[in-house]
């Protein structure tokens, strides 16, 4: 079963979007900070923490995008060699192909 590129382009969409809100409150005022210390969890983190952990999610939420799209960032390097055969030597019949030894004579 494959999921639809639109569920994880949605997905992509809401991190990116959280990413964005990490990057605003790394850019509130001073007051709001001190106000905000004092509520703990998610707002009582410092500004330059808020900026690393909203750019980590700007660059997730683009990666997921682009993997959707059909980028593979690991490539071919994962999985045996394999070579995808010319016309002329795949069986195109169905058939098992004829084997192209010399009769013994």
């Amino acid at each position: 079963m494959r999921i639809p590129v639109w569920v994880t382009i949605g997905v992509a969409i809401l991190v990116i979007s959280f990413g964005l809100i990490r990057i605003r409150l790394a850019f509130r005022s001073d007051e709001k900070e001190l106000l905000d210390k004092k509520r703990k969890g998610l707002y009582g983190m410092g500004k330059r923490t808020h900026l690393l952990i909203g750019i980590v999610y700007l660059l997730l939420g683009g990666g997921l995008i682009a993997a959707s799209l059909g980028w593979n960032p690991l490539g071919r390097s994962l999985g045996p060699a394999t070579e995808e055969p010319t016309n002329d030597t795949a069986p195109t019949k169905g058939a098992i192909p004829i084997d192209q030894l010399p009769a013994n004579k």
